[in-house]
């Protein structure tokens, strides 16, 4: 998930990124997920359910992305200048990456790993059935790719992104509109989340919908973060719940109100090292869009 440290005393008070430890948990994120889609590409997810590790792995690995993912675009939004250099920036960081991800997974990778000669691989890439596969890279079989794998998705995270992109598009509006600040705005936005994934909770494609509310929840923290207090004692005791619900049928609702809470609590405690993790560069996008 691609984020950007924000700039200036709007942030964090005046400390800079290397004062916290978003660089780190963004890199273990996205290394769960690789290992969550690693199992997945070995074993598939039949017969599984929501309490199997690896699937708990890669769900809360997306969340703390997303979370900080929220947390840090309204960040930047109040320390940039204007929409356009905010576009212009969220431009910068997700589309080359992104678009170079698309051309070596069908141009380079595609014509290496099909099963299909390359005159029918190309063909079938450019048929209806083969670019239904591109937003979501779900069917490779479509195109010759990964067939007998149990799970044929080309890029399992590749879908994520035109979400987060929508995402900070709603931020940029609500922005411009003068709402952002409201607080009914990003907690109306949290409700109507909610109700939809109460409709879709039984539909595995359409409860994917849950995942933005990680995103708004980060986004609330942050315009909030004056009021809210970070306390062991109470990340102690959210740390309790996640563990406890995994026995339950119900680890996604325990997520939501437990992991953005924990993420924010994780991100400042004041770990030298961890502070220091993205001084070489912040290798989660990367990793992410290109496992």
């Amino acid at each position: 998930m691609n984020t950007e440290h924000p700039e200036g005393r709007g942030a964090f008070g005046g400390r800079d990124r290397f004062s916290n430890n978003f660089d780190f948990l963004r890199f273990v994120a996205a290394a769960a997920i690789v290992v969550t889609h690693a199992y997945a590409l070995r074993l598939g997810y039949v017969g599984i359910g929501l309490q199997d590790p690896f699937v708990l792995m890669g769900q809360t690995g997306l969340a703390v992305l997303l979370v900080t993912s929220g947390y840090l675009i309204v960040a930047s939004w109040e320390s940039t200048a204007s929409p356009l250099r905010f576009a212009w920036k969220r431009f910068l960081r997700v589309v080359p990456a992104f678009v170079l991800a698309i051309f070596v997974t069908l141009f380079v990778i595609g014509p290496l790993m099909t099963s299909l000669p390359p005159a029918e691989y190309f063909a079938a890439l450019f048929s209806p059935a083969g670019l239904a596969t591109i937003p979501f890279f779900e069917n490779g079989s479509a195109i010759g790719l990964f067939q007998e794998n149990p799970w044929t998705y080309v890029n399992g995270s590749l879908w994520t992104i035109p979400v987060e992109v929508a995402l900070y598009g709603v931020v940029a509006l609500l922005g411009i509109a003068g709402l952002l600040r409201r607080r009914g705005a990003i907690f109306a936005l949290v409700g109507v989340n909610i109700l939809l994934w109460m409709v879709w909770f039984d539909d595995p494609r359409m409860a994917k919908i849950r995942f933005t509310l990680y995103f708004f929840i980060g986004a609330a923290l942050y315009l909030h973060r004056e009021r809210i207090t970070y306390r062991p004692v109470v990340a102690g005791a959210l740390l309790l719940l996640l563990g406890f619900s995994t026995l339950t049928p119900y680890p996604a609702v325990a997520g939501l109100v437990c992991i953005p809470y924990l993420v924010l609590y994780a991100a400042h405690l004041p770990v030298p090292y961890l502070n220091n993790f993205g001084r070489s560069g912040d290798f989660s996008y990367g990793i992410y869009i290109y496992h």
